[in-house]
């Protein structure tokens, strides 16, 4: 027979099929049907698992916490290499002055060398490096600085590789020997200066040493202590004149090799050390929060069980464990992205450490681009809508821009707190800073948490609301194809029913046919008495079964 779909318009023709292909293109269907109303079980069960977009109090407290863990993470990692320097070396802050260039000459270092340039002088071993020529042993020798005090004085980075001045001032390739006169007029110079104001640094030195010479002339010397003091004027010009640019520059740039080896060897070293510890204060904190938040969540689910026995209490703090352990592989996220935040800002290290918050700020930052990053790269993912990656991921940037603001909403509320209460800012806690800094990151991870929630609640209804129109979409399909599926059943059932009608008819027909040809024969036989009338008790029972077959079969029929 045929069946037609009224939704669907396909027909169903099994009439040319036969009883065992009807029953094994029943049972295919039956196995299809049972997945399919599995499908329908799986969307129900995805419709009650979508988040509950109205719990915005729940996401609130969720939000704020998150932040208060998230601002004090940020807090703990948030001094630079350059700032704690200077927070331990507080004289260098100060613009460089003849204190701190006395400082490098007193060191022992320094004191070695020029008591060794001595001693090598008065052998007649002294060569200027700048020039080329002998020191002799009457002449004023100098062991200057190379790249000048004040020049590795105002370097931050070396404060990154917690160098002083004097480490990397007094190192030997730093150190070359010069006539006293060369010496001061080089002074805190480098020698590219030197050299690209050569011309005119050199004619203003003969005309200032031509007026010199003028006022000996002039003065009431007498003619051998004039020319005696001419001669020494020339002495100190010929010395000036005398330095060699490439001699120099060979000596500049070895000198810068290696303070500049030293520098990236040091700071290499700290920014590993700092950006490994900040990754373990960022987790342990996000750990110790997460920690307690699990447990306070048992303690709660706790209190309201209706049986408050210590074997239920132990329940839910096993509950409370087995979450905190799920979310070990975030802590480690987090850690790497505080890595990762550490050595970025100790890159541009000289221009964040001018700002308070600006280490802080830089590591959200790029902790909210891992996350989306992350997110978009997750294999889970991969088949969801665009329009839904999209609320995801601004979710995502929302909570950065949050964290962002509530660093420098703790900051003005800091500062306020100090400005009323002054004593808040003397008040310090370990590792934290000072009560005012607490009190201020715990009122801006309040403010917002809550804006930042009150923002993700209504993208989560967005979500919410589209994955529920897919899912049900989704279902209306599914349904859709149970019931399809359903009419070829009954099709099928349909075309059997048939075939056994059709069948059950003609047997019946058969058996009756067979019984009047039966009572025919008999009855001829009996006539012609060929049959014995002892035999006719058999004759009609067999009639009696046949007839009782026939019933059997019109029975199975009802």
């Amino acid at each position: 027979m045929a069946y037609q779909n009224d939704n669907e318009k396909d027909d169903f023709d099994f009439s040319n099929l036969n009883e065992q292909e009807l029953n094994n293109i029943e049972e295919d269907l039956n196995n299809k049907l049972a997945h399919e109303f599995q499908d329908l079980e799986n969307i129900d069960t995805g419709l009650k698992s979508i988040q509950n977009p109205d719990a915005l109090g729940k996401v609130i407290l969720d939000e704020v916490w998150t932040q208060f863990g998230n601002q004090l993470g940020l807090e703990i990692t948030s001094e630079t290499l350059i700032q704690q320097y200077d927070r331990e070396h507080p004289e260098e802050t100060k613009p460089y002055n003849k204190e701190a260039g006395d400082a490098v000459m007193k060191d022992s270092r320094y004191k070695a060398a020029n008591k060794a340039m001595k001693e090598k002088q008065q052998a007649g071993k002294l060569k200027d490096e700048y020039t080329g020529k002998d020191i002799k042993q009457n002449e004023n020798a100098n062991l200057d600085h190379t790249v000048s005090r004040k020049e590795i004085y105002e370097n931050q980075r070396r404060k990154q590789a917690k160098k002083s001045t004097a480490d990397l001032a007094n190192m030997d390739e730093n150190l070359n020997a010069t006539n006293e006169s060369l010496n001061k007029s080089k002074g805190a110079k480098s020698v590219d200066e030197m050299i690209k104001t050569r011309q005119q640094r050199e004619k203003a030195q003969i005309e200032q040493n031509e007026r010199a010479k003028k006022k000996i002339d002039e003065s009431n010397m007498s003619d051998a202590e004039k020319k005696a003091a001419k001669a020494k004027l020339d002495k100190r010009l010929k010395d000036k004149l005398a330095a060699d640019d490439k001699l120099m520059k060979k000596k500049d740039k070895a000198a810068r090799k290696a303070i500049n080896k030293e520098i990236l060897k040091g700071a290499a070293k700290e920014t590993g050390k700092k950006a490994g510890k900040d990754a373990l204060k960022t987790m342990m904190v996000q750990a110790l929060f997460a920690l307690l938040k699990d447990i306070m969540n048992g303690f709660i689910r706790f209190l309201k069980s209706s049986s408050k026995t210590f074997k239920v209490f132990l329940e839910e703090m096993k509950k409370s464990i087995h979450n905190f352990l799920n979310k070990i592989l975030s802590f480690f996220k987090t850690g790497v992205t505080t890595f990762v935040g550490t050595i970025v800002t100790e890159i541009f290290g000289p221009i964040v450490s001018l700002f308070k918050k600006l280490a802080s700020l830089i590591k959200q930052g790029i902790r909210s681009v891992t996350d989306a990053i992350l997110y978009l790269k997750n294999k889970e993912n991969a088949t969801k809508p665009f329009s839904i990656k999209c609320a995801e991921v601004g979710k995502i940037v929302v909570a950065g821009l949050v964290a962002a603001g509530a660093l420098f909403g703790g900051e003005l509320i800091e500062k306020g707190l100090i400005a009323l209460i002054p004593a808040f800012g003397t008040i310090k806690i370990p590792l934290l800073g000072s009560l005012a800094n607490i009190i201020g990151i715990f009122l801006a991870s309040v403010i917002s948490g809550v804006v930042g929630a009150i923002i993700i609640n209504l993208i989560d209804k967005a979500i919410a609301n589209y994955q529920k129109q897919e899912l049900m979409g989704e279902k209306i399909d599914v349904l859709n194809k149970v019931i399809e599926t359903q009419d070829q059943i009954v099709s099928i059932k349909e075309e059997k029913l048939d075939n056994k009608i059709n069948d059950t008819a003609q047997s019946i027909h058969d058996r009756h046919s067979e019984a009047t040809n039966i009572v025919k024969q008999s009855t001829e036989n009996i006539i012609n008495k060929s049959v014995d009338l002892s035999d006719s008790r058999k004759i009609l029972d067999e009639m009696d079964e046949r007839l009782k077959k026939m019933d059997d079969d019109l029975e199975s029929l009802k």
